[in-house]
């Protein structure tokens, strides 16, 4: 059995998991005669399902990507310590309480991306929570030689239960966490590092993040974007008097379109649609709208293709991505090359799109 069908039954029995409430909600619905109490919290319970489900597609996403080498990483040179601190801010207030960290030696420089590094230590200490004994405390130390550093990560098990490698054979992620230790030793290995769990003391187990060191830290990567956006920040903003009120729907998708269109008009947009990049850009000719949400995947012409038409035609028409992809660093990259102003992913919803379109300049 080759690693992709691995996967694909991986994903197929966590998207269950994640979607099983919906029905279990619908039914419940029913019986009560969809009284508006009980819908009320079903549809949080709804809501909260397919939350779940798109975390779990995206992970599995991202975990391929690690697996077969197509995802972006930026090592650089910077402290530890920095590292550490990303991961803290990431945890939830339950498991935050439950970790206690030793002080890192703040001389410590090592190699590593700073946002996917504290990704896999997010994951290690998530996973400890999920694997430890209930309420056990989990400890995380640093230790480092002359050629790399490292950060430990010990707690107590349940009785009888011991460390296991295929805790790093699954694509399955345990408790919160929606990266596997799987993908978390790929995220280390690709910068050179490594994560192993190590038994050491009866009843105990440790999971060990390995990073290069090196001398001279350098500036994280993104810097300059991150200049530029706080740049950004003192533009002229969209009120709810000046947003965009016309707003094209490109998606070959009916459902998509009809769902879309219906939540835009209750929320006070002028809405037209077109099922391809042919009908799209016949409407625009006709009539300019302020916005066009594309959709990547169209017959004939494509999402990409169509925005750069349009940029051609019309600057001043404001393009959105409707992406049905995992809005990873390849897909935000190509969006920006083709034009986009804005990628979305449409499965967040009209409100949310609402909110993104208030903050187009």
């Amino acid at each position: 059995m080759d690693k992709h069908q691995s996967l694909l039954r991986e994903l197929a029995h966590e998207l269950r998991d994640s979607l099983s409430p919906i029905r279990s909600a619908l039914d419940v619905m029913r019986l009560r005669g969809f009284d508006a109490k009980v819908g009320h919290t079903m549809a949080q319970r709804i809501e909260r399902a397919l939350e779940s489900a798109l975390s779990t597609l995206d992970a599995f996403v991202i975990a391929e990507q690690y697996a077969n080498g197509t995802a972006s990483l930026m090592p650089v040179a910077l402290p530890l310590q920095q590292v550490l601190q990303l991961t803290q801010a990431d945890l939830t207030s339950a498991l935050s309480a439950r970790c206690a960290f030793a002080a890192a030696d703040c001389a410590v420089q090592v190699l590593a991306d700073p946002t996917r590094s504290a990704q896999a230590l997010s994951a290690m200490l998530e996973h400890g929570a999920a694997l430890a004994a209930a309420q056990a405390q989990i400890d995380v130390r640093t230790g480092a030689d002359a050629r790399s550093a490292r950060v430990h990560v010990r707690f107590a098990l349940e009785p009888g239960s011991v460390p296991e490698q295929r805790w790093f054979e699954s694509y399955r992620a345990y408790g919160s966490s929606r990266t596997a230790l799987r993908t978390a030793r790929r995220i280390l290995q690709l910068q050179q590092g490594e994560l192993v769990v190590n038994s050491g003391t009866a009843g105990y187990c440790e999971l060990v993040a390995s990073f290069v060191r090196t001398q001279q830290a350098s500036a994280p990567p993104g810097s300059a974007s991150h200049a530029a956006s706080s740049e950004d920040s003192h533009a002229p903003r969209r009120t709810a008097e000046t947003r965009a009120r016309r707003i094209i729907i490109v998606d070959d998708n009916a459902e998509v379109r009809r769902a879309y269109n219906e939540g835009l008009t209750a929320l006070g947009y002028i809405v037209t649609e077109s099922a391809d990049a042919e009908g799209a850009l016949r409407a625009v000719s006709e009539a300019l709208p302020d916005v066009a949400l594309i959709d990547i995947h169209l017959p004939g012409m494509n999402g990409y293709q169509l925005a750069r038409a349009l940029k051609m035609r019309a600057g001043s028409l404001r393009l959105v991505m409707l992406s049905g992809m995992t809005l990873d660093e390849v897909v935000r990259r190509e969006s920006r090359v083709a034009g986009f102003d804005q990628y979305f992913d449409k499965t967040a919803g009209p409100r949310a799109l609402h909110a993104l379109l208030l903050e187009l300049p």
